[in-house]
């Protein structure tokens, strides 16, 4: 079975785009819109590909070439294309021109892979480090735990209607969301003004307990599981290289080989650094998590840290408005000290 012609090409694409388009078609096209906007001939990319050079392509045309690759039954349908490649369009000459590169799509991975890789460990360095830092923060802050204990305190006050001996000896952190919205019995103010209110009178010196946790907040925003997944596909992506490096051996005209052979040997400290960081920082935050009652195999990292950076944002909101004198918010208390 052949490809039809040009003219017959087209036909049979005007009766698919009736019934919803040709994506093999779409692809070619866009994939020539690319190439003319980047000044490159099918024949200059293909060099690219073969020397693995980067000087002519950014990492997001790489990426859309990658978007535009041809699937697994639209390279049969070029492979078995045995004309005269003029008769064809030109899309559709570029796709048939590109498969001609031996692991066309592997070399464009790759070729992504090798422009973006720094950026992606740095992101990564970044966001395991916060992930590490914060955790270290929240198990070594005392005047982050002689608040909590101040809140125990408090909610055993609140509930001083059960016995002494049934007075509860922790809380869940979650309950530290709660805070803003448990209202007094008269309805006009909060848990969390009471605390405010309370720490200002008694323990002025536990207000800027947020100082020691600079970088929960940016923990926060850490997703565990984006970062957990980029770390283990770049180990895929190296493993990958790997395995084609074996299969394309060096030539003089095919470099694929010995540029991304060399590649990886340069990178790999920077990898098992990373590695390395990862496994410290999910460590530490397993001792964090279990250390404050919870459960490291259930709680993410933007679950835990954002309970505490919502904590310490709306505890500042709290203060600002409690210490303001015509705020109807600002009760009177006695010493916890003696509840």
């Amino acid at each position: 079975m052949h490809l039809p012609s040009r003219a017959s090409l087209h036909a049979r694409q005007l009766q698919k785009e009736r019934r919803g388009g040709d994506l093999s078609h779409k692809k070619a096209y866009n994939a020539s819109i690319l190439i003319a906007h980047l000044k490159l001939s099918p024949e200059e990319l293909r060099d690219i590909l073969m020397n693995m050079t980067t000087d002519r392509l950014e990492p997001a045309h790489i990426k859309q070439l990658l978007l535009y690759a041809p699937d697994d039954d639209e390279v049969n349908l070029y492979q078995q294309y045995d004309q005269d490649p003029v008769k064809l369009s030109q899309p559709d000459h570029f796709i048939y021109q590109m498969l001609r590169v031996p692991e066309y799509k592997t070399r464009l991975k790759s070729l992504h892979f090798k422009t973006t890789l720094q950026e992606k460990m740095e992101e990564m360095k970044v966001a395991f480090d916060y992930v590490y830092k914060a955790s270290v923060e929240l198990r070594s802050s005392k005047k982050l735990a002689k608040i909590l204990e101040f809140v125990l305190a408090m909610g055993n006050y609140l509930n001083n209607g059960q016995p002494k001996s049934n007075k509860t000896t922790s809380f869940k952190i979650n309950f530290l969301t709660e805070l803003s919205t448990t209202k007094t019995v008269d309805g006009k103010s909060t848990f969390l003004h009471i605390l405010a209110k309370s720490l200002c009178q008694h323990f002025p010196e536990l207000l800027n307990f947020s100082r020691d946790l600079t970088t929960v907040s940016l923990a926060a925003k850490v997703n565990q599981r984006i970062i957990t997944t980029e770390l283990t596909d770049l180990q895929s992506t190296v493993q990958d290289i790997r395995t084609a490096c074996v299969k394309l051996p060096p030539t003089p005209e095919d470099k694929f080989s010995s540029v991304m052979s060399s590649f990886l040997e340069n990178s790999h400290p920077s990898i098992q650094s990373l590695e390395s960081l990862q496994t410290r920082a999910m460590e530490e935050f397993a001792k964090a998590v279990s250390y404050f009652g919870e459960d490291s195999k259930t709680t993410s990292t933007e679950t835990f840290f954002g309970i505490f950076a919502d904590f310490m944002s709306k505890f500042e909101r709290a203060l600002t408005e409690t210490q303001s004198p015509e705020n109807p918010r600002s009760p009177r208390l006695s010493s916890p000290l003696a509840w």
